[in-house]
Parts: structure tokens; sequence; C-alpha cells
């Protein structure tokens, strides 16, 4: 092949990725905080549901936390993520533990939610953790208390 072929496919390839590049980024939106602005590891994924059934979405505990304590009126309930399943479960009957691992380098967060006890336990063992009580018990004064909401 001569030098003009060799150019023209290495310049319709580049032209193809971009394509692409750009398509992908306009059909797989990326979630980000509605705290920090930093993207959304579903893993690590806080939802809080407003009265209006409006859903805040968060990348952390903590950012959860901090927006929740500035706006408590207007929340329902808040569901957390299962670190092992991925499952969205109701904050008030997941297991929290504070470890090593972080899992949001703006802010450090360090609190993990699980639903079962052994999975949390194992967490804390495993990363020099231990488990600590609902962060969002004392702000939501009882709105999950008791409650268990059916999760999508």
């Amino acid at each position: 092949m001569n030098k003009w072929i060799k150019s023209g496919i290495f310049l319709i390839l580049m032209i193809a990725i971009a394509l692409g590049s750009s398509i992908y980024k306009k059909t797989h939106k990326i979630e980000k905080c509605d705290f920090d602005g930093v993207h959304i590891k579903p893993i690590y994924q806080v939802d809080i549901i407003l009265r209006d059934n409006a859903t805040k979405r968060f990348d952390s505990i903590y950012c959860a936390y901090m927006w929740l304590s500035q706006n408590m009126d207007a929340v329902s309930y808040v569901r957390v993520t299962d670190e092992v399943t991925g499952e969205k479960i109701d904050s008030s009957i997941a297991y929290y533990v504070e470890s090593e691992i972080i899992t949001n380098n703006v802010n450090n967060n360090r609190v993990h939610a699980f639903l079962k006890l052994e999975d949390a336990e194992k967490h804390a063992v495993s990363y020099k953790g231990r488990i600590v009580k609902n962060p969002f018990e004392k702000i939501l004064r009882g709105v999950n208390k008791g409650e268990k909401k059916t999760l999508e």
C-alpha cells in the first residue's frame, strides 16, 4: 500500500473513533452526585427520596448525610446500596461499617452499607473497621424507622 492509502485509512479510523466516542457519551449518561458533582459508582450510591417522589443521588454516605442535614424537611426516606449484592435497601435496615477503605477521594468517605450483618462483620475484620450506627438515624428522626419501602 502506498503512503496516501495508509494515511486515508488512518484518518477514517480516527474519525470513526471520535464519532463512536461522541455517540457513546450521549447514550450512556454518567450519574453525578447531587452534592459534590463526583461520578457515582453504583456500588456506593445513596438515594434520597423526597416527599414529592423526586430522587437525589449521591456518590457516598458522607455526601448524602451532608445534603440531608441541610434539607431534612423535604425527605421521605433514604436508601443505600448493599456493597455485596448491589441491591438498593432502605437505610433503616442496613448495617454500616467505618473502615480503612475510602469510597470517595474528595471527601474521604469510609462508611460502607451492607444488607447482612455477616457481610458487615466480614468487611470490618478484613479492612480494619468497626460497625457503626446508622449515620442517617438522628437526622431522619424516625422517617425510615420501622418502614420497609418497596425498592425498584
